[in-house]
This record gives C-alpha cells, structure tokens and sequence, in this order.
C-alpha cells in the first residue's frame, strides 16, 4: 500500500513537472521582445513624433510675438488670439475658409454622385470617361491653378471666348470680388469631384442584383430603388470621402494662392493663405502661426463631425 502511494505521489510530480516545464516553452517565445518588428515600425514612429514635435512647435510660436527682426522673442499667451477675434479680417477669413470647404465639398458629392451612377449604369458614354475622369486627379494643384488662370482671364480667356458663342458673358472670374471665391470654389469642384465618383462608385459595385431584385418586386421602381435602397447603402462612402475632402479644403492653399492669392482684396482670403501672408509676407510669425492653429480646430471640429454622421450612418445600414 505504501510503496502504490508513493509511485503515485511521483507520477504527479513528474506530470507537475512536465507541465511547468510546456508552459515555460509557451510562455518563453511570447516574453521575448520582437526586435524586428520594432526597427520595422521605428521610421514611421520617428515621422510621427517630429510632426507632433513641428506641431507643438507652432503652437508654442502662436503664444509669443516672434516676428523678423525683434531679437528678444516674449511670451504673450493668448494675445495674438485676442488680437484677431477683434478684428474683422480674421472673421472674413473664416467665413471664407467654412463657405469655401462646405461648398466645394457639398457640390463634389453630389456630382460623384452623378457620374458614379453614371459608370455603373454601363452605357457606352461610361466607358469612354472612366479613364478621362482620373486626369484632374494626377495633376499638381499649382498647374491647375495657373491653367484655371489663364483659362479665366478676363479678355483672352477660353471660357469667356465660348461663353460669348451662346451669348453670354464676358465674366471677370477671379478678378472681380463678387465672382472669385465661386470661381475657385469651380476650380477645386472640377480637380476633385473624380476622388467622389471612384469612391462611390466602389460603393455601388458593392450592391448585387439580388437586392435590386428584391425592391422591384416589391415594387419599387427606378428613382424609388435608387433613394430608398442604394443611396443608403453607399452613404457611408460619401460620408468616409467628405472626411477626406473636408481636411483637405480647409486646408487648401495651392488652388487659392495659385489663382488669386487671397484677392481681389479678401474676397478669397482663406485662413491658410492669410497666415501664409501673415507669417512669410509680412514676417509676424506668431500671428501667423495663431491663424494656423485657428485652422486646425476648424479642421477638428469638422472632421470630428463627419466622423461622427459616418458612424451614425454606419449603424443604420448594419
């Protein structure tokens, strides 16, 4: 009896034994630090960290009076903030910066729209623009602001020219202050409408027959299929690019710099050019640098707010 207790009690141990020793082969792979996934990563976390550092930077620079020329840079905290929102250049520049984004952004969806449904509504006409429509995509936007230029100009223009053979015109484009903010705003429409129409026309490729199928036999007809079942289905695609555009449109200098640098007077004056002018034209870096962070919580707040109609669309459609 003792000597079965005591081949027993070591059967238990060597199996506790065994046992201790799999789970420190297991656990031992799982402890080791993953070296070359750490150099792997390390470039994108050293990019990361100098644009926070650059970030950062310009906020700190927004809080001080540093300008060209002042040897002795002195901490003013929220003054140059203070010192814009009391003047009425600053709200222009914001009205144009909201008008000009929300426009173009609004108008780009609602063409890409338009000729999204055209591709996939497969007609010949579709097939010929699918590879034309990417052209204003790969061009620079400095290019199209200087071709959109000479095409605009008042008297030797291309579009006045056809403008006159209906008899319309002549139109000053983006000499006239009335007329240039739509006028850029037509600009950025035609480069950037094409990056809608691929996105929701990926979105309509996403939608089989079967569920057109079903809505006719339910008895919905053309339009109906389209407003109850497909523009539904391809919102969060509007809504996912609109988070792209919109960053970008705040943000937009090149189209605006390259066509009527913030002119006729501020008729264009977007917070990115205004501090562009502000801080390399007339060298008052910390007022500059407070327009851009002013900028950035524009672009925060909208894209926080797409983001969020996105995700509010999401969950509809699931």
């Amino acid at each position: 009896m003792t000597a079965h207790v005591s081949e027993t009690a070591i059967a238990v141990r060597t199996s506790a034994h065994e046992k201790a020793l799999q789970t420190e082969k297991s656990e031992g792979p799982a402890q080791q630090i993953d070296w070359f996934s750490l150099v792997v990563i390390a470039p994108a976390v050293l990019i990361l960290l100098g644009f926070l550092l650059l970030f950062f930077y310009g906020v700190y620079q927004s809080l001080t009076d540093l300008r060209l020329g002042r040897p002795i840079v002195r901490f003013v905290g929220l003054a140059n903030y203070a010192a814009l929102m009391n003047t009425a250049d600053f709200w222009n520049n914001v009205r144009v910066t909201v008008t000009y984004a929300l426009s173009a952004v609004l108008l780009q969806a609602l063409l890409g729209l338009a000729i999204a449904k055209l591709f996939a509504s497969g007609v010949l006409l579709a097939r010929w623009l699918r590879p034309i429509i990417l052209l204003p995509l790969v061009l620079p936007p400095m290019s199209v602001a200087l071709m959109w230029t000479t095409m605009m100009n008042p008297q030797s223009g291309v579009l006045n020219y056809l403008l006159s053979l209906v008899g319309l015109g002549p139109f000053a484009w983006i000499a006239d202050p009335a007329t240039a903010l739509v006028s850029v705003i037509l600009i950025d429409v035609w480069t950037y409408t094409p990056f809608f129409a691929l996105i929701i026309f990926a979105g309509l490729q996403g939608i089989t027959d079967d569920i057109r199928e079903a809505a006719r036999i339910n008895g919905a007809k053309g339009w109906a299929t389209f407003w109850r079942i497909e523009l539904p289905l391809v919102a969060p695609y509007i809504l996912i690019a609109a988070v792209f555009r919109l960053i970008e449109s705040f943000n937009q200098f090149d189209i605006i710099f390259g066509t009527t640098q913030g002119g006729p007077g501020d008729a264009t004056a977007a917070l990115s050019v205004q501090g562009y002018i502000t801080a390399f034209q007339n060298m008052t870096f910390g007022r500059g640098a407070a327009l851009m962070v002013v900028n950035w919580l524009i672009v925060l707040i909208g894209a926080f707010l797409t983001v969020q109609a996105w995700q509010a669309v999401r969950r509809r459609v699931n």
